[in-house]
C-alpha cells in the first residue's frame, strides 16, 4: 500500500473527530500563566492545567525497544524539562493560537539526534506518540511529518496542544495517558479523547530529567 495512503488511513479515526482545530480559527496571542505573551526562543515549562501548577512537567525516558530516552512523558513528581517554541522561518513573530510551531527541549541525552518534538508510531500501543530525535533513534519505526500548534481551551490561560499532518493538513489533539507505570510517566499521544490541557510557565533555568 502507498505509505501516504496507509498513514492517512491509520489516523482517520482520530482526525475525523477533530473539526475545530484549525490554524485559521480566531488566532489570538498565546499567554503564559501570568498573562504574558509567549516569546519565541524563550524557555517555558508545560504543566497540566491545575490550581497549583508547580509540578507535573515533561521529561524524557527510554520506552519499549528504543535505545535512547527520546519518548516524551509527563511525570507528576517532577518539574521536568523546559521547552522553547519556534515559528518556522520566523524567529521574531508572535506565537498565536493555530500557528505552526516547532517545539524542542532545551536539554537532551547525547544519544538523541535532535531535541525537537516529533511523532512516532509505537508498535506496542499502535498509537502515535510524542518523541524527540531523528532517524537514527527510530530504526524500523515510522515517524510522522507535521507541525505542532497551540489551541485555546476554556477560560483563563489554559491551552491544548495539537498536531497537523503535512501530508493531508488534518489536525488532532495531544492527549495524556499512562500505559505502563515502569515507563516513568504518562505518554503524550495523538488522540480525539483524553485531551491534555496545559499551562505555560516561564522557566527560571532549573530543570530535572
Amino acid at each position: 500500500m502507498n505509505p501516504i495512503l496507509s498513514l492517512s488511513l491509520s489516523f482517520f479515526l482520530v482526525f475525523v473527530f477533530i473539526t475545530n482545530l484549525s490554524p485559521n480559527n480566531a488566532a489570538k496571542q498565546v499567554l503564559d500563566i501570568h498573562g504574558t505573551p509567549l516569546i519565541p526562543g524563550s524557555q517555558y515549562y508545560i504543566f497540566p492545567a491545575s490550581e497549583n501548577p508547580n509540578s507535573g512537567g515533561l521529561t524524557l525516558n527510554k520506552v519499549g525497544n528504543l535505545e535512547c530516552p527520546v519518548t516524551v512523558l509527563q511525570n507528576n513528581a517532577m518539574i521536568g524539562l523546559p521547552v522553547k517554541f519556534t515559528i518556522p522561518e520566523n524567529s521574531t513573530g508572535n506565537i498565536l493560537t493555530g500557528t505552526d510551531l516547532e517545539i524542542e527541549f532545551t536539554k537532551k541525552a547525547d544519544c538523541a539526534e535532535a531535541s525537537k518534538w516529533l511523532m512516532f508510531v509505537d508498535h506496542n500501543t499502535q498509537l502515535s506518540c510524542v518523541g524527540i530525535g531523528g532517524a537514527t533513534n527510530y530504526h524500523g519505526i515510522e515517524t510522522i511529518s507535521g507541525k505542532f500548534l497551540i489551541v485555546k481551551h476554556g477560560s483563563g490561560h489554559v491551552y491544548r496542544l495539537g498536531f497537523c499532518l503535512d501530508v493531508t493538513g488534518n489536525c488532532g489533539y495531544i492527549g495524556l495517558q499512562m500505559f505502563n507505570s515502569e515507563e516513568g510517566g504518562s505518554r503524550l499521544f495523538l488522540t480525539a479523547i483524553d485531551v491534555y490541557s496545559v499551562l505555560f510557565v516561564e522557566a527560571n533555568g532549573n530543570s530535572a530529567l
